[in-house]
């Protein structure tokens, strides 16, 4: 009997000493490879919106923009306090009328500004960032200004770019309609980000433009950028997927030279979601970390964070530093169904009908301001206000008269909709004919369910005039393809913009036909005042420029602005610590996208109580089974000094 025990303690003895070493050649590695990428610390940011495209020329919509500032620099960036700060161009100026080179063009001051490099960034291939990169970056835009349509804001008054040594490069800005040297008050802050000249400068600029994916197929690294993040090797199939998209730490990345800062985690997941309630869930689950919510959900968190029903919540309101505001759009072109809208005094009744107030109140919950002019009040040195006897008001009675005045009068039917008369500015000009009904369609984004309970109040409430609206619900890419077709009447969309001045007044500029005016505006006055805004440097005077556009479009009513949307947003304080203070500090919000966010450097993860750390369970385990083993070991040779004599072990003693 003692030796069938002993003989079977010694095979238990030898399997499980076998298990156990067998475990760090065949499994023990993995756990342990397991637990490191578990201890991975891990920033979740959730989006109602997917990235529409990984190529930062094709991508439109705020998320997507949000990706790129992630994994791509510019030259320069904003900070906290939403102020211009060097990235890959540590310092910018413009070269004085003095200067050695400018002497003999004779280019006026302004129109030459020189970008000094850093010489710490590296692309994620590992290839250096050079002097190069920059001129091929500006020249593919100021060259192929059409197929590169994405960043024209920058690029329409830009003549070439020139590398003046491995560090230091000059863009010259020139009028593009004489082709003489102009200054450009807003090259200060070019939101281009910066692309891999080794890797693109093969490709056709319109295949850049509108057909590349934004990754390079079958390679380690498939995003190319200088970034504070890199993407993963399956970064496209995620994209494809839809639901996430994975970053890594670059930790090659240049700001920790070039100003002490470094990201303090190691991966950001941008997680998509298809409706808010999801969402919501999520955060309380802690599944993510961060997002911006829909104002009645994002209420909801609010109000529960005020309870105490949800704990170590932030949550945060306030204008949107991406100067994000929600327009109905009038088309200005001669086409589309009614043409009629072309007359002002149309436009201006419709204006008087839009009750505001009940519209931020009603649909955006209070979360948000009401809208006038092209630039929100959050950028406080460029918003104009319009004064008490410019301002439109919401009046019934007054848009009817005004109609009654232009010779739009109810018609002989019982629907009460307007008809043109012969007495109609429209009808005079040949743009219908009589008797055409001030019927209007109005195109609405399906992923934006607030839009579309406006556009059934405004049928409402536009029916006290006399004037029809016909809304169509459809999704943000059919919408953008009917708009810049120019044949609609109406939509309801949104602009955002950086904070100089140039990007928002360029996009309503006859400049960006076929680019970015998406009603096909233009004003001999409003062009003019824009001209000047750009080409002056005096900020005093360009001041007077930038508020007379803002007071011409708006009397103008290309737009009736709705709201200055609010950010709605709410985080965890028990993941991630250094959010701060985003009323303090605006640009830390998670909606700057103009690459260099502030904010990702001062995250700290705190992680979380049995979440994401080394599997202590397993280990425990391990080292029971080894502490069994030893045990059986030790009794065998106990046992065997006692009695009789053990056989040798193949594994040794």
């Amino acid at each position: 009997m003692g030796k069938r025990i002993l003989g079977f303690l010694s095979v238990c003895a030898v399997i499980i000493s076998a298990t156990v070493l067998s475990i760090p050649i065949g499994g023990l590695t993995g756990m342990l490879a397991d637990a490191e990428a578990a201890k991975q610390s891990t920033l979740t940011i959730g989006f109602m919106q997917k990235v529409d495209s990984l190529n930062p020329y094709v991508g439109l919509n705020d998320a997507a923009y949000v990706f790129y500032g992630l994994v791509y620099d510019a030259l320069t960036v904003i900070d906290n306090d939403m102020e211009p700060t060097p990235d890959l161009a540590k310092s910018v100026w413009a070269l004085p009328e003095s200067h050695p080179d400018m002497l003999p063009t004779g280019a006026p001051y302004g129109s030459v500004w020189q970008y000094n490099l850093t010489s710490s960034a590296m692309w994620t291939d590992r290839e250096p960032f050079t002097a190069d990169d920059v001129v091929f970056n500006i020249n593919l835009n100021a060259d192929n200004y059409a197929s590169m349509w994405a960043y024209q804001p920058y690029s329409f008054f830009m003549d070439y770019a020139e590398k003046i040594d491995e560090q230091t490069v000059r863009i010259h800005f020139y009028d593009r309609t004489t082709f003489e040297p102009m200054p450009a008050s807003y090259a200060y802050l070019i939101s281009i980000p910066m692309l891999p000249k080794h890797k693109l400068q093969a490709l056709d600029p319109f295949y850049i433009g509108f057909n590349w994916t934004g990754v390079f197929p079958n390679e380690e690294v498939p995003i190319v950028g200088t970034g504070p993040f890199m993407s993963s090797e399956n970064i496209y199939d995620e994209w494809l997927a839809g639901d996430h998209i994975t970053l890594l730490k670059n930790r090659d990345y240049h700001w920790k030279v070039d100003k002490g800062q470094e990201i303090k985690f190691d991966r950001i997941v941008m997680q998509f979601f298809d409706d808010s309630t999801a969402m919501v869930y999520a955060l309380r689950n802690k599944q993510i970390d961060v997002a911006a919510f829909p104002p009645q959900a994002y209420n909801t968190i609010k109000e529960d964070v005020a309870t105490g029903a949800l704990k170590n919540v932030t949550t945060f309101d306030g204008p949107k530093i991406t100067q994000y505001w929600t327009e109905i759009g009038i088309c200005a072109n001669d086409a589309g169904p009614n043409p009629s809208r072309l007359d002002h005094s149309i436009r201006l009744a419709m204006a008087m009908a839009t009750n505001k107030s009940y519209i931020i109140d009603q649909f955006y919950l209070g979360l948000g301001d009401e809208g006038s002019t092209l630039i929100p009040p959050v950028n406080t040195d460029w918003h104009y206000e319009p004064n008490a006897t410019e301002k439109i008001q919401y009046n019934l009675t007054r848009a009817r008269e005004i109609l009654d005045a232009a010779g739009y009068i109810d018609g002989p039917d019982a629907d009460t909709v307007r008809e043109c008369t012969d007495q109609s500015w429209a009808v005079k000009e040949g743009l219908v004919p009589e008797g055409k009904p001030l019927v209007y369609e109005m195109l609405v984004r399906m992923e934006y369910p607030e839009e579309k309970d406006i556009a059934m109040y405004l049928e409402q409430e536009w029916a006290k005039i006399g004037i029809k609206v016909v809304y169509s619900v459809v999704d943000e890419a059919t919408l953008g393809t009917l708009v810049y077709s120019y044949e609609y009447d109406t939509m309801i969309w949104y602009w955002s913009a950086d904070i100089d001045p140039n990007y928002q007044l360029f996009v309503i500029s006859k400049a960006a036909w076929g680019g970015w005016n998406d009603v096909k505006y233009t004003n001999a006055s409003y062009e003019d005042n824009y001209t000047k805004s750009v080409q002056t440097l005096d900020v005093t005077l360009r001041e007077e420029y930038v508020d007379n556009c803002q007071r011409i479009y708006y009397q103008d009513v290309g737009y009736i602005i709705l709201a200055y949307a609010y950010q709605t947003y709410a985080w965890r304080n028990d993941t991630f610590s250094g959010w701060g203070d985003w009323e303090a500090d605006p640009g830390r919000s998670v909606d700057n996208f103009w690459m260099g966010n502030p904010l990702y450097f001062d995250l700290v993860y705190l992680g979380d109580i049995g979440d994401g750390g080394p599997p202590w369970l397993l280990i425990a385990a391990a080292v029971g089974v080894i502490a069994a083993v030893v045990a059986v070991v030790v009794v065998l040779k106990v046992r065997g000094k006692k009695g009789e004599k053990i056989s040798e072990s193949p594994l040794g003693d």
